[in-house]
């Protein structure tokens, strides 16, 4: 029986490729007309790449955590004598799409860089886009160069370095500096970025160096302020929202997370402070 080609579609103006994530079906199954088999992940969002027409799935041409431009060949689905017509005809050409599906899974700059036993490190992409630090950080703004040469090693950028204080003449960060850092990270919970987490990090990185401007929404206030005045001496208005981000920081960890290279690192403690 003839069969019609899956193509990774079109996802945004601006999204030339995007991540298998999540593959629903298996060789053999049945499927019907516009079914959500495969969901692929680009650093916006998370969307599904649905059949183009009814029939059985004939073979999967992709992996998971593999990344494929638009317009590669995804799968075939053994469809009928009708439904094969129609594709043919407004098909693109077949051989570019084989080409694609075949050289993307052997792509260099998906591979995670090993450091200090695979916990950390960053991308080669990644390197070459490292964000600055802001100019009011302290600490990594000044490095040794052999600070830069482990950097170096680890495939790490200054950005990544923004919260360590240095020890050293000058405020300047030394190896000890460093290597007492990754101790902490490797001592906490670790793991890879999402495309999306990794683009709201990098995002957020760059607001440092932009205009800030301030949202404010109404909050009712009767409630703190009717216990307030029950207790004696009466706490400050601050307590409250200190014990407030407290509490919500320990329901949902995820918030208080640091982006270190292309992880995500989830501390172990929950620590505030007041400027």
């Amino acid at each position: 029986m003839p069969r019609v080609p899956i193509i990774m579609p079109q996802l945004g103006e601006s999204i030339a490729e995007a991540t298998i994530v999540d593959i629903k079906i298996k060789l053999g199954d049945e499927v019907v007309d516009d079914q959500e088999i495969i969901d692929v992940e680009t650093n916006k969002a998370v969307m599904g790449v649905t059949t183009p027409c009814k029939g059985k799935i004939e073979r999967i041409t992709v992996q998971l955590k593999e990344t494929y431009p638009v317009g590669a060949v995804l799968g075939y689905v053994e469809a009928n004598e009708q439904d094969a017509a129609r594709f043919a005809k407004h098909a693109p050409p077949a051989s570019p799409q084989k080409e694609v599906a075949e050289e993307i899974p052997v792509r260099a700059d998906q591979e995670v860089a090993p450091a200090r036993g695979k916990k950390i490190g960053a991308r080669d992409g990644d390197r070459a886009d490292g964000l600055p630090v802001p100019a009011i950080t302290k600490g990594a703004t000044f490095m040794s160069p052999r600070v830069r040469a482990r950097m170096a090693e680890l495939q790490l950028t200054t950005a990544d370095l923004a919260g360590i204080m240095g020890t050293g003449t000058g405020n300047r960060v030394t190896i000890k500096d460093l290597e007492s850092f990754l101790h902490k990270i490797e001592d906490q919970t670790a793991h890879e970025a999402s495309k999306i987490r990794a683009g709201v990090a990098d995002a957020m990185r760059r607001s440092w160096t932009r205009p800030l401007s301030t949202i404010g929404s109404s909050v009712n206030l009767d409630p703190m302020l009717k216990d307030r005045q029950s207790r004696d001496p009466k706490p400050g208005l601050g307590l409250y929202a200190l014990r407030a981000l407290a509490l919500a920081l320990a329901e949902n960890p995820a918030a208080a997370a640091k982006f270190f290279g292309n992880r995500v690192v989830q501390s172990n403690s929950i620590d505030i402070g007041i400027a």
